[in-house]
């Protein structure tokens, strides 16, 4: 079975919390985490959380519990001796030969190239576009580029906007996983050209967010 790298920080995750289980639950045994130090400091809080939290539990503890490498990455690049799969849970800019030399793999909570950015699913719901995930390869593209898998999510008639944003969160956890399987699959390339990267959602665009998304429902599903 194919050696897995992962790329993460080195304080509780939760998204890397749920690979990691997903890959162990999968039987992937040979998982190699590279953790670098966490800085980032919180300067914008959102109106509307949309993602899930970290459960409290230390990616290397849960290493340890599922008899995986974890490693601090202090530096910006990492070299192998030969080209791996390289899961994207958290890990900042990405030297562009590390890019090169290996099979980077993100899942971006947006159906690219529609949703690039920051806060996809809240900008392709206030601008009536697709809802989705899409598992791709990092290359000179942000959100663009050679894309593995994309899947429209529906809006369910009894959705709230966060049940729909854990379920595009779940898909994002399942597709990422599954990506490792289709690394040598024919992919289509997708550009990012017309298509805006989006920042955070400001507050004065957020303030609408819910009424929107109750009246995207009833559109999709054609309730008057």
């Amino acid at each position: 079975m194919k050696d897995i790298i992962v790329l993460t920080y080195d304080v509780p995750h939760r998204k890397t919390y749920d690979t990691l289980c997903l890959l162990k639950a999968k039987g992937y045994q040979s998982v190699f985490v590279y953790a670098k130090p966490f800085h980032y400091q919180k300067k914008f809080t959102p109106l509307f959380e949309h993602r899930p939290v970290a459960n409290g539990v230390s990616t290397c503890e849960l290493c340890e519990s599922f008899g995986y490498s974890y490693k601090q990455w202090e530096g910006d690049l990492l070299e192998f001796d030969e080209r791996k799969i390289i899961l994207v849970c958290g890990a900042g800019i990405i030297p562009d030969k590390m890019v090169q030399q290996n099979d980077i793999i993100n899942s971006h909570p947006g159906y690219i190239p529609e949703a690039r950015g920051l806060d996809a699913l809240k900008w392709a719901i206030v601008e009536n576009k697709k809802i989705g995930c899409t598992t791709h390869f990092l290359g000179n593209e942000i959100d663009a580029g050679l894309i593995i898998e994309r899947k429209e999510i529906p809006i369910l008639s009894n959705d709230t906007f966060h049940a729909l944003a854990y379920r595009v969160y779940e898909q994002e956890i399942i597709m990422l996983v599954n990506a490792i399987e289709k690394v040598e699959e024919q992919h289509l390339y997708v550009s990012g050209e017309g298509h805006e990267v989006h920042k955070r959602m400001p507050h004065v665009v957020e303030a609408d967010l819910l009424e929107l998304f109750e009246k995207r429902k009833r559109e999709y599903n054609g309730i008057s």
